[in-house]
């Protein structure tokens, strides 16, 4: 049963259930730091595509919905790769934090998370534009969903220099700025890029975009990643490893 507080995602979880055979269960979790998780490495066993979400979010349906696309998405493609920093890459990173004053298992983690949003962002961009074409009652959702995470990226280009390496400071900031510049393409606007603007990204941001935008229809998740790996001179820190 489809609550009220999403049910403008009803068309993304009618697809994620079709195309899985499984059902779409949402659970409530007032613990997470993000907005929602979907659980696909439980769902062989569980037999559902569970997805927490945190309730005090303001964006609910479009959470919901693009949980669900995400989950299509897997499903479509079937790709196992992963995305690894190499042991060489790891070395090299806690090298430079521990310069920095930062300990391994710090250096590690913060590697981890980079790894995570380079592995995420471009097939979100991907996604976000099919589900503005596609869903559009699901527009205004996404339109708060952007606003509401605008903050959090734009707080990127306040953290000083010297702090994180400056490869990862950059190419974070660099990512939150092709998301918000892809905001601005779906919504018509230009405040969300430009502060990454008036920081110098515009080329490298709109190159970013222009990635996954002029990719083909059916480019798989490495395919756009690893475009950005490219982009971004990153592909001697990261690598995919094939189980």
């Amino acid at each position: 049963m489809v609550e009220d507080n999403y049910k403008q995602a009803v068309g993304l979880i009618d697809a994620a259930e079709k195309i899985s055979g499984l059902p779409v269960r949402v659970n409530w979790d007032d613990t997470l730091n993000v907005g929602a998780v979907l659980h696909l490495s439980e769902a062989q066993w569980s037999k559902q595509l569970r997805i927490s979400v945190n309730p005090k979010r303001p964006d609910i349906p479009y959470l919901v919905g693009v949980q669900c696309a995400l989950a299509i998405r897997f499903y479509e493609q079937q790709e196992s790769k992963h995305l690894s920093s190499s042991q060489t890459s790891d070395d090299k990173t806690i090298k430079e934090f521990s310069a920095l004053g930062v300990d391994a298992n710090a250096a590690k983690t913060i590697l981890e998370g980079m790894g995570r949003q380079l592995r995420s962002a471009a097939p979100l961009i991907k996604l976000s534009a099919q589900i503005y074409r596609d869903y559009p009652a699901l527009r205004d959702s996404q339109l708060t969903h952007f606003l509401l995470e605008r903050e959090d990226g734009e707080r990127s280009l306040k953290i000083a220099a010297g702090i994180f390496p400056e490869w990862i400071l950059h190419c974070h900031q660099a990512i939150n700025g092709a998301t918000a510049l892809a905001a601005d393409y779906l919504f018509d606007r230009t405040d969300f890029f430009e502060p990454y603007k008036l920081c110098g990204f515009e080329e490298l941001c709109t190159g970013l975009v222009g990635d996954v935008t002029g990719s083909k229809a059916d480019a798989t998740d490495s395919e756009l990643v690893t475009a950005w790996l490219n982009r971004l001179n990153l592909t001697d820190r990261f690598e995919w490893i094939t189980p």
